[in-house]
């Protein structure tokens, strides 16, 4: 009985002290490791930025060539829309006005001539314009209503066949001109930033009622280079 109590005396303390030297021990190691400067240390070395920002800069210039060429291709894609729109659009309206005509005016008879000494009548060595009475007019009446289609294509002294063109320097357009009583404003049939480069107004041979129109169409693409378009289309005299 006595040796175990003398056991049972002893363990406490041993355990006591083993408790304080791991406590000790303890705050040891955290005071030691707060005065170590290795493991204060934050932010980057100068070493170490300079082979991030080498990093980006490779990625950068990995994706940049791919961003290019997506972002052309859609602008591209733009254009050639606008082109195609403005063309289909501009056709219609011809085709609709051409096949709403019974009579074509030709130059010589000065019948399509406005108070400005244009003559909007067909000539076939300028393709680029045509007048012609509508279904419900009587031709070769003067106060009778009349319609022009033409674009302000330069002639070869290099002047509009139009003044439809503002002082500013507009892009040629094509129009239309409605003649009542007098000659109406011109009536763009396509957008500004588009420019016409062709338009064919050409008889059909022997059979004269039909008409074969041939537009083309421009615009600056992205790179500054010039996109064409071109539509043809049959139309009939009278065929509304």
């Amino acid at each position: 009985m006595k040796k175990d109590y003398s056991i049972s005396l002893n363990n406490p303390g041993q355990g006591l002290l083993k408790h304080m030297s791991i406590h000790f021990d303890r705050y040891r190691t955290d005071d030691f490791a707060l005065l170590n400067p290795t493991r204060e240390r934050t932010g980057l070395t100068l070493l170490e930025l300079i082979i991030a920002t080498s990093i980006l800069s490779i990625i950068a210039l990995l994706i940049y060539p791919a961003y290019r060429t997506s972002s052309h291709s859609y602008q591209l894609s733009v254009v050639q829309s606008n082109l195609q729109q403005n063309a289909r659009i501009g056709m219609k309206k011809m085709v609709k006005e051409v096949e709403a005509g019974m009579v074509v005016i030709p130059e010589e008879g000065n019948e399509a001539t406005d108070g400005s000494g244009n003559n909007y009548g067909y000539e076939r060595e300028q393709p680029y314009k045509m007048a012609f009475y509508p279904w419900n007019s009587t031709p070769g009446t003067s106060d009778n209503d009349k319609i022009a289609l033409y674009t302000a294509l330069p002639t070869l002294n290099t002047e509009p066949i139009d003044p439809a063109l503002s002082s500013e320097g507009e892009e040629p357009l094509l129009y239309i001109r409605k003649y009542s009583s007098s000659w109406s404003d011109p009536e763009p049939l396509v957008l500004s930033d588009v420019k016409v480069t062709q338009l064919n107004f050409i008889m059909g041979g022997d059979n004269q009622d039909e008409i074969l129109i041939t537009l083309e169409l421009a615009q600056e693409g992205p790179l500054k280079e010039w996109r064409t378009y071109r539509i043809t289309s049959a139309a009939k005299l009278g065929a509304r």
